[in-house]
């Protein structure tokens, strides 16, 4: 079915948008997923996000997720979040009884054959019972909803019935409100379930506080997004003036994975006496490599307790042994993955940028000598999924709580998920939340601000460019943004013509920074050394300079906003618009000044 088609069903034709489609957790991506043309084939199943009322606790929802017996859904809770694969039939019968639709569904059950005919027709029907006395307004208010969202199920319905390919008539038949109602009356609706927690005698009840599910959304798809670089930035001066030993940081590079076999990430030590420079190679600086590509297929329940993540048990099943490093005593349980260099070179760029060393060849990155953690997220395509994103993203707080201090101090987030400002709240997106959170848990969290600055014709008179068009987990509030700018002339070039502009969405500042972007020198599959382009490189650079800041003044370990707060307030005015360029260009030698 044609989006449009659907949109002018859930939102209306008017000039705002109707007000059940602006509070209906089920978001409008989800419906136009399963509404895709799907033909006679086996039901579409989606791969979704449920947001969890921390109220209720995920461990309740999956409960009740089990007890409807959904075998090939696999959720799995990570955090406040569980990830599903659902056929449309198995949302409505075990998520839409969690949300604040429920009573709806209840009503929807108890409807007349009569009153159900009349919905068809788009009337509201006479008579809708209530749970509770109500005035005339809102008994006609519930009934004009309800007949809302029967029509978005009939017409979700009628697209998904459609042939591959085709396109379905805006208005669903008498079959598809049929197969809707069929639906309604298989939503297992336990009130019990929808019991606002805490005292249930107190007069003051939030609404909001009675569902456990808060929001459904799509599993969003996310994708990617030195040593010229580092005079543009002055790594070079700071690092010359001050002394700047990063061997203790830890930071994480959550992407397509790091080729820990390139010459790039070795220690490498000079050998003494020696006429000319000569080296000799030491262990990887990559520490650790944890998989979470394809995250809940690989967690099984064995690694999890009855489908909720549980670190503990779960990071082992995640863990890549890297090469060259023997396996701990007593041999874990399971045997970590064997290593495989990554299939996308995106990773192995960044975290290159990050703390590339390789004296042989004259290249270094911003920090030498940092030891780096791989996450992987991205698959070999440089694609991959919003909730092994989110994993990732816990983990690292696992992985510090577990240690009893911060042994990874930052993490470096270069991806792009694309933010539908119609479906989500901006900034308060899956991935955003857990990035916000990484970062209160004292973690400094860089971010791309995106690619999409831009989307006309490479010939243009000015029209093409796009404001808004910060990705996520740019977004998020507490995370450092990052723009970028021309790896050595920003003051002539400016902002880069790709580069994602601001304010965000709910009209927030953003980008917080710009830093080189264009043509950055990096190490590549293979051994070699080559040049990438867009903000994920710009973000690189400043986790480089957030590092080399913490390295050198300890105390600002632990204070992420402080970081964000000083690389802010000392970078460079490039005289562009504040939506375009944030503070300005990244200046690491007056950052180091400030303190």
């Amino acid at each position: 079915m044609d989006r449009d088609q659907l949109a002018a069903v859930f939102y209306g034709t008017g000039p705002v948008p109707v007000v059940w489609a602006t509070d209906c957790p089920v978001r409008f991506d989800v419906w136009n997923a399963f509404a895709a043309a799907n033909g006679d084939v086996p039901p579409r199943r989606v791969d979704v996000i449920l947001a969890i009322n921390e109220e209720h606790g995920t461990r309740k929802v999956l409960q009740e997720l089990h007890k409807v017996q959904m075998p090939d859904a696999n959720p799995l809770a990570s955090g406040s979040f569980v990830s599903a694969v659902m056929t449309l039939e198995e949302l409505v019968r075990a998520v839409l009884p969690m949300t604040n639709l429920a009573s709806l569904v209840a009503t929807a059950q108890g409807l007349s054959a009569a009153a159900e005919a009349d919905v068809r027709r788009g009337v509201s029907p006479p008579a809708v019972p209530m749970s509770t006395p109500s005035s005339e307004e809102r008994v006609q208010e519930r009934a004009r909803q309800l007949v809302w969202l029967v029509r978005v199920l009939a017409t979700v319905v009628h697209g998904a019935r459609q042939p591959r390919e085709s396109k379905a008539r805006a208005r669903p038949p008498v079959a598809a409100y049929t197969e809707a109602f069929r639906l309604l009356r298989t939503a297992v609706v336990d009130r019990a379930v929808t019991q606002a927690p805490g005292n249930p005698r107190s007069k003051v009840i939030d609404r909001r506080q009675r569902y456990p599910v808060v929001s459904v959304t799509l599993n969003r798809t996310a994708s990617t997004a030195v040593t010229r670089s580092r005079i543009t930035v002055k790594a070079d001066a700071a690092e010359q003036l001050f002394d700047v030993d990063c061997s203790s940081i830890g930071w994480a590079v959550v992407d397509s994975g790091v080729d820990v076999t390139h010459p790039a990430f070795y220690e490498w030590w000079p050998r003494p006496d020696s006429v000319r420079p000569e080296w000799d190679r030491g262990p990887t600086r990559v520490v650790r490599c944890l998989d979470f590509v394809g995250a809940r297929r690989r967690l099984s329940l064995d690694a999890t307790d009855n489908g909720l993540v549980d670190w503990v048990r779960a990071l082992p099943y995640l863990e890549v042994q890297l090469p060259e490093l023997p396996l701990p005593e007593p041999p874990p349980y399971p045997p970590p993955a064997d290593y495989e260099p990554p299939k996308n070179p995106h990773g192995t760029h960044v975290a290159g940028i990050i703390g590339a060393h390789w004296p042989e060849q004259q290249f270094a990155g911003l920090c030498p000598n940092i030891k780096l953690y791989d996450f992987r997220v991205l698959g070999e395509d440089g694609r991959g999924d919003e909730f092994s994103i989110v994993a990732a993203l816990q983990a690292i707080r696992h992985i510090n709580e577990q240690a009893g201090r911060i042994v990874i101090a930052g993490a470096n987030v270069s991806l792009s998920v694309p933010h539908d400002v119609a479906t989500h709240s901006c900034g308060w997106t899956p991935v955003c939340v857990e990035a916000d959170r990484l970062v209160r848990s004292g973690v400094v969290v860089v971010t791309a601000a995106g690619n999409s600055g831009f989307s006309g014709v490479m010939r243009t008179t000015g029209g093409g460019y796009q404001t808004l068009s910060i990705s996520d987990p740019g977004n998020a509030d507490s995370v450092i943004t990052v723009g970028s700018t021309h790896r050595s002339d920003p003051h002539r070039h400016g902002v880069s013509y790709f580069s994602g502009r601001g304010p965000t969405a709910d009209g927030r500042s953003k980008p917080d920074l710009l830093a080189p972007g264009e043509d950055i020198d990096g190490p590549v599959l293979g051994g070699g050394i080559a040049a990438m382009h867009g903000t994920s490189q710009a973000a690189a650079h400043v986790s480089g300079a957030a590092a080399m800041l913490v390295a050198r003044y300890r105390e600002l370990l632990g204070r992420p906003e402080r970081v964000k707060d000083i690389l802010c307030s000392t970078a460079t005015d490039l005289g562009r618009e504040k939506a375009f360029q944030g503070s300005g260009l990244l200046d690491v030698l007056r950052a180091m000044q400030s303190i």
